[in-house]
């Protein structure tokens, strides 16, 4: 059934396509889109734009995850520096981190660091928010075992604290890489000359539409299969939870 929805989409939209009832410029069948996506691929155009987004998105998940789990955990077993921080993160995680972009091109200039720093500010604030969450929502009775069975200090928080959060910080991480390649492809949009998002924006302009179709699909397809890989590793890291699908 997951899959019947989208097949029926896909199948009136190539109909309505082929019918000339919306229009096939601006409406390409699907199944020209995939003869382009294939053909692209097979030319190395997809292929290499794609690596250059993922190359950036790697490097600005990286750059976001560590430190912000690192912090929201600080923040959620230390009450000072979460009293310190925490009105800075409120503050700062409303405004759309794209329009850092411009502040960050006049610091960095325009290049690969200006672009990367704005994918990671994305996903940072989400991950430490999640990971700040996963602390403070746990089941405080957890803590009582843990102290009534000898843990204390580092211990504690080895193998009661941090599991215990665990599943609220792995989803904070798949968000936080939905953040980022949201950002990262606008990015691409407005000031990069390679990537996904630059092949969008630019068969825009062009009005060649299967192939901007092409590189959207292709930035969706990225998404799913990043987000679905980070669910796969908390299933297997995770062992102990009933669903982590949930």
């Amino acid at each position: 059934m997951g899959l019947a929805v989208p097949a029926a989409l896909l199948a009136l939209w190539e109909l309505c396509s082929r019918l000339a009832i919306v229009s096939p410029l601006y409406f390409p069948a699907p199944t020209t889109v995939g003869w382009v996506l294939a053909d692209r691929f097979a030319a190395g155009d997809l292929g290499a734009q794609s690596l250059v987004t993922l190359t950036r998105l790697a490097v600005a998940f990286a750059l976001a995850a560590v430190p912000g789990v690192l912090l929201g955990l600080l923040m959620g077993i230390a009450r000072p520096v979460r009293d310190a921080v925490e009105p800075y993160i409120a503050f700062i995680f409303p405004v759309p981190k794209i329009t850092l972009l411009p502040f960050l091109l006049i610091i960095l200039g325009v290049g690969e660091p200006a672009f990367v720093l704005t994918g990671a500010t994305s996903a940072f604030f989400q991950i430490v928010i999640s990971t700040l969450g996963g602390v403070q929502t746990m089941d405080r009775h957890l803590l009582e075992v843990g102290r009534n069975y000898g843990a204390h200090g580092a211990r504690l928080f080895w193998k009661v604290i941090l599991p215990a959060a665990l599943p609220t910080i792995f989803t904070g991480l798949r968000l936080g890489l939905g953040l980022a390649l949201v950002t990262l492809v606008a990015v691409e949009f407005i000031a990069a000359k390679s990537g996904l998002g630059h092949l969008v924006y630019r068969h825009w302009q062009m009005l060649s539409t299967p192939e901007m179709y092409a590189a959207f699909a292709l930035v969706s397809a990225l998404g799913l299969a990043l987000t679905r890989g980070l669910r796969a590793l908390q299933a297997r890291v995770l062992t102990w939870q009933d669903d982590v699908g949930v």
